[in-house]
């Protein structure tokens, strides 16, 4: 009669699941003696749901952080860390920053990403614009959009200088390294916060770009410019964005550079990341986590065509982006990266569709900037 083996079970939201099926497939075949059974949940609601249920499973995940600001839900992953030597000093310190802005490690970062600028080398030399440096200004880069945007007779844009995205998330960038904040550390409040000085100036900057400026398009805006990465000669473009230029090949087309300094010069950028931990319910936790540890520390090949970024110093050399002249920036920019509203505040995060439209009046010059950013309160 065979032995029984152990069982582990994995709650993941994320699709497709190639990456984790790969390390569960992996994983066994060194471990014949366990079996991962994998189940898949819709959202945050039904992970909490079966969390609650008599069959809680060992590790959970989830392409966010509002999991992982629950209390009870997660072990502390730092004792586990902290026994594997050299572990704790591999671990990028930017992503850990945001991963542990409680003090605790509820799970491992998976699914990493953060925005830089994507340059459209053809675009800047048929224009005869000099291609922007790291040290690049908002203004200047306001300067060059001008030059690059290129309307029809009827005004409608063939090509834009600027592509932002209408967005609160994709506003924070411009927020945070102009000194700005959308909240308060502990993410109780946005007075003091949304409403400063430097957060409304930021602001103000971005939403002229749409209505003054008219380098980026506004929303309901006719245009022939095409996607992003056919119409935009300046793009703030995330690392999903990126690993679709290389995979395509069209990679050679583009350079990246830093995101401008902004007037208040602070070195700073939002990140988006999710996580995998192993639930307080867990039975075999030691278990769970050398099975967390091999999907997420143990396999650079799975950066080689990527879209995310790693966890590790030693994972982002071992895959080549430490020398891939894009990832590279990608790599070098997670130093600077900070807490972003959304992992700070769940109301906020959930107001997000209500505070994009309250953008998009902006934008239309149907709402003031000040006023409407002081409004904020209502949603922390």
């Amino acid at each position: 009669m065979a032995p029984t083996k152990m069982k582990l079970r994995y709650l993941t939201q994320f699709d497709p699941m190639r990456d984790l099926l790969d390390a569960k497939t992996s994983f066994e075949q060194t471990h014949p003696e366990v079996e991962i059974s994998i189940e898949q949940a819709a959202d945050n609601f039904e992970s909490m749901q079966v969390f609650k249920s008599g069959e809680c499973p060992d590790i959970m995940d989830g392409g966010g952080w509002y999991l992982f600001n629950q209390k009870g839900l997660f072990v502390d992953l730092m004792p586990f860390v902290e026994r594997e030597p050299g572990l704790a000093d591999d671990l990028q310190p930017g992503i850990m920053r945001v991963a542990r802005k409680d003090g605790n490690l509820p799970g491992l970062p998976i699914d990493i990403a953060l925005p830089l600028m994507v340059i459209h080398k053809e675009m800047f030399e048929k224009a005869g614009v000099p291609l922007p440096s790291d040290d690049w200004t908002w203004d200047e880069m306001i300067e060059m959009a001008k030059q690059l945007t290129i309307r029809d007779e009827d005004g409608i844009a063939t090509q834009f200088g600027l592509g932002i995205g209408q967005d609160i998330e994709e506003i924070e960038p411009f927020i945070l390294r102009n000194g700005g904040r959308y909240l308060s550390p502990d993410g109780s409040t946005t007075l003091g916060y949304a409403d400063s000085p430097a957060s409304i100036e930021a602001m103000q900057r971005v939403i002229d770009a749409f209505r003054v400026h008219r380098v980026t398009r506004k929303p309901g805006e006719p245009s022939k410019a095409g996607d992003l990465h056919e119409g935009f000669a300046i793009a703030l473009g995330y690392t999903w964005y990126v690993g679709n230029l290389i995979r395509f090949g069209l990679d050679g087309r583009f350079q990246i550079v830093r995101l401008p300094r902004m007037p208040r010069a602070e070195e700073a950028n939002m990140i988006y990341m999710g996580a995998a931990g192993i639930t307080t319910k867990c039975e075999h936790p030691e278990l769970a986590w050398q099975f967390l540890k091999h999907y997420i520390l143990e396999r650079p090949e799975r950066f080689r065509q990527t879209q995310t970024l790693p966890l590790t110093k030693s994972l982002a050399s071992d895959s080549g982006m430490t020398e891939h002249p894009i990832w590279a920036k990608f790599i070098e920019e997670l130093d600077h990266v900070q807490a972003s509203g959304f992992y700070l505040n769940e109301k906020w995060n959930s107001s997000r569709q209500l505070i994009n439209e309250e953008i998009q009046r902006m934008i239309l010059n149907e709402a003031d900037v000040a006023q409407t950013m002081r409004s904020w309160s209502r949603y922390a």
